[in-house]
């Protein structure tokens, strides 16, 4: 079939409905170093990740000039971001397909996300009741129904960007529903088309950011039309799906899922172009994933990550008109966006290409804190306070971002010990219960 589909015989037992366990990762355990069950690689590439995402931050609130170089030159955050998703569309329709059911992936997910990001959010009202977080004011100006969404992980569809207690918390948003499309795509038989599903994503760009508009559901511009559009497009991918199911408890399931995705990125706050681009990125991490399992060919896998490569710099090319970022005052024009995003591309693919190597330990040990880093590290640039003398002949200035580094590091480190670690554990057992029978 295209796009390497396998033969559609299955092992002994194992129904039409559990497909995913027919394929598992073996292969590309067997071309790439692995260190207690987890590419070597990817850790790197975390720990890399979100270092990046916590010095870009910390930078940025302590120099003025950095702070205009990340907004107009190259952004270290969203670098980093785009090697999370990158990662994210390579490891997560494996790790679905290798799953025993579409339920013990979604408690898997649970586990591994949902425990931590709560935890946050509880510390995060902590410290604001005590003065030491600051929450935006359209989050206050309604501040029930924003914690109940900021609980969901789907916050960023549900309101604005100015409605999160997290900063990290949009991008978690933008995980949530890949991981609800992925899904939908196993239950249609569908996940691995990745090379058509990613030039189709790589497409639907310069169309998303032009004649999709913004939140279609609660938006300022929301209507009855725009709103009948989500309702319209909600019910065909339902219907498409639930009819591609092979039994009627998977349609049910399509059904479910294509209800909230649709809606939810529909309404999604920011331009639509910008949406596209990440989608698009997470489904080349995805041919990536399919190159190195050995489902399709290295010279299609390299042709589609290169033609995302030419799109993203093309599309930035045609934003000939500077911006002006309303928090530094600095010129943003096609540059910033162009070079961060194809750094974080190369990066991704400069690792792949050593993935059968070994990576310093340090690099693997924060790959392995990084969802702790990059979730926690909010906190302590707002609850730790500024130096405001030298010391030791050190400005003060580099005592504060050391202090936020050094801070950061240590409390993500026993948050993973402490809480992603006990939680992980708790979600393979539960998983190992669902297997059982």
């Amino acid at each position: 079939m295209f796009c390497g589909d396998r033969s559609n015989s299955r092992r002994p037992g194992v129904t039409k409905s559990d497909e995913a366990v027919a394929d598992p990762i073996a292969p590309v355990e067997e071309r790439a170093r692995t260190s207690g069950g987890r590419f070597e690689f990817l850790d790197a590439l975390r720990g890399l990740a979100a270092v990046a995402v916590v010095i870009g931050h910390c930078a940025e609130l302590v120099w003025p000039g950095y702070a205009r170089f990340s907004a107009a030159d190259f952004g270290a955050g969203q670098f980093g971001v785009f090697v999370f998703f990158l990662v994210s569309g390579f490891i997560i329709p494996a790790s679905l397909e290798r799953g025993r059911s579409l339920g013990a992936f979604w408690v898997g997910r649970f586990f591994r996300l949902f425990p931590l990001f709560w935890i946050a959010l509880i510390a995060a009202m902590i410290l604001h009741s005590v003065g030491r977080y600051s929450l935006p004011p359209a989050f206050t100006a309604n501040f029930g129904w924003h914690l109940a969404t900021n609980f969901t992980m789907a916050q960023f569809f549900l309101g604005t960007p100015d409605t999160q207690v997290l900063i990290p918390g949009w991008t978690l948003s933008y995980e949530l529903v890949f991981y609800l499309f992925v899904s939908l795509l196993l239950i249609g038989g569908l996940n691995r088309r990745s090379v058509p599903l990613a030039v189709l994503a790589l497409g639907s760009i310069l169309f998303a950011g032009i004649g999709l508009p913004i939140a279609m559901v609660n938006g300022a511009d929301a209507n009855l039309i725009t709103r009948l559009l989500v309702a319209l497009a909600t019910v065909a991918v339902a219907v498409f799906f639930a009819r591609r199911a092979a039994t009627r408890r998977s349609a049910i399931t399509a059904v479910l899922l294509a209800a909230i995705a649709i809606p939810l990125v529909l309404n999604q706050p920011g331009p639509s172009g910008y949406s596209a681009v990440i989608f698009a990125t997470m489904f080349v991490g995805t041919v990536l994933y399919r190159m190195t399992a050995g489902e399709i060919t290295p010279k299609l896998g390299w042709r589609v990550f290169w033609l995302a490569v030419f799109v993203i710099l093309g599309l930035k090319l045609l934003q000939l008109h500077p911006t002006v970022d309303p928090a530094t005052g600095a010129s943003v024009t096609w540059r910033k966006e162009a070079f961060t995003l194809i750094a974080a591309y190369l990066l991704f693919a400069a690792a792949l290409q050593l993935r059968r190597h070994s990576f310093p330990r340090p690099l693997l040990f924060l790959g392995r804190i990084s969802f702790s880093l990059y979730l926690i590290h909010p906190l302590i640039l707002k609850a730790v306070p500024h130096w405001t003398v030298p010391f030791a002949g050190i400005p003060a200035t580099w005592l504060t971002w050391s202090s936020w580094m050094i801070a950061a590091i240590a409390l993500a480190t026993l948050t993973y010990y402490a809480i992603e670690k006990p939680f992980h554990t708790l979600g393979h057992r539960m998983i190992a219960k669902m297997d059982a029978p």
